[in-house]
């Protein structure tokens, strides 16, 4: 599977996405934490959420709230990105729900 408008394959196109959704965490200074969580969870190779709790310096209840957060909010942006503007047709093959 590729991304039809760059011709790059659908994996590495995701990638980019998730940075990207990552890095809008750092914008925001009362976001920091969450963008330092979320980068040493899944970027930084972390054998396990432990570890990254610990890396991080934080009991491990507030790594969790902290990368619960950070989710939240990338999941959010990349919706942003997915969902059609004002004049753009919703695909027939997108899940309802």
């Amino acid at each position: 599977m590729t991304d039809a408008a760059r011709g790059r394959p659908a994996a590495e196109t995701l990638a980019d996405l998730l940075v990207a959704a990552t890095d809008t965490l750092a914008a925001d200074p009362r976001d920091a934490k969450l963008h330092r969580v979320a980068a040493t969870t899944f970027f930084r190779g972390v054998p396990t959420q432990e570890a990254a709790a610990e890396r991080l310096g934080l009991p491990f209840s507030t790594y969790r709230r902290h990368l619960g957060a950070a989710i939240e909010r990338i999941t959010a942006w990349l919706w942003e990105r997915e969902l059609p503007g004002p004049g753009q047709e919703v695909s027939s093959d997108r899940p309802v729900g």
